[in-house]
């Protein structure tokens, strides 16, 4: 009876030390997640410190040289589209247009040396619009001169659009620098000249699409 009495005895203890283990094992697990968050807390500001600081001309270099990227592009891209275009207007303008670009790139490229940069020679990946691959076969094997001049038109729009809303933005940073007036000055003038050829196309868009419609109306079965 003895014997039995204590073989319950020890059970009891074992069971009781079991359950304190787990209890340990329980309180140290919900503790790692909360350290592993000041570890990582930790490793991000030892990161961000070590990021290298560069000057305020160097920053603005960098900005600017993104615009003398995407002006680079644009120089290729109106060389191309003047060679496609077959309506004259279109032609003449985007020609003027060329000749506005270059002188904006010659811009930019004076400004990153005047802050002590290096102007770029790279080209920026344009903002163009394409259709889903689900179309852009149908629409390719359908799509006659006509149309592809009005496409042309349309990516003009958007890429105009696009530099509207980049020369903008840099516009009003560099005159939250104590940076002179000469920079503002010419980046103004490029915006002015970006919005008038936005604005060429929106207001010409009708009168390129009466002179194309004939070709248009023609690519289509009568049924």
């Amino acid at each position: 009876m003895a014997r039995k009495q204590k073989s319950r005895s020890s059970s009891k203890a074992k069971n009781r030390s079991g359950t304190n283990n787990k209890s340990r094992i329980t309180t140290t697990t919900s503790s790692s997640p909360s350290k592993n968050t000041r570890n990582i807390g930790r490793s991000v500001k030892r990161s961000s410190s070590r990021k290298k600081q560069i000057s305020l001309n160097e920053k603005l270099g960098l900005y600017l040289n993104d615009a003398l990227s995407m002006e680079n592009a644009s120089i290729q891209r109106l060389q191309s589209r003047i060679k496609q275009t077959r309506l004259q207007d279109a032609k003449q303008q985007l020609q003027h247009h060329l000749e506005e670009t270059k002188e904006q790139q010659k811009r930019l490229r004076q400004l990153i040396s005047n802050l002590g940069g290096k102007p770029t020679k790279d080209k920026a990946r344009l903002p163009i619009l394409s259709p889903p691959k689900s179309l852009m076969n149908i629409l390719r094997s359908h799509m006659t001169n006509a149309e592809a001049e009005l496409n042309g038109a349309k990516e003009d729009a958007v890429v105009e659009n696009a530099e509207i809303v980049f020369y903008d933005m840099l516009t009003h940073l560099l005159q939250k620098t104590a940076i002179d007036g000469e920079a503002v000055s010419v980046l103004t003038q490029s915006l002015y000249e970006e919005k008038s050829m936005a604005e060429w196309i929106r207001s010409n868009t009708p009168i390129m699409l009466t002179q194309v419609w004939p070709d248009i109306e023609a690519s289509v079965s009568k049924q």
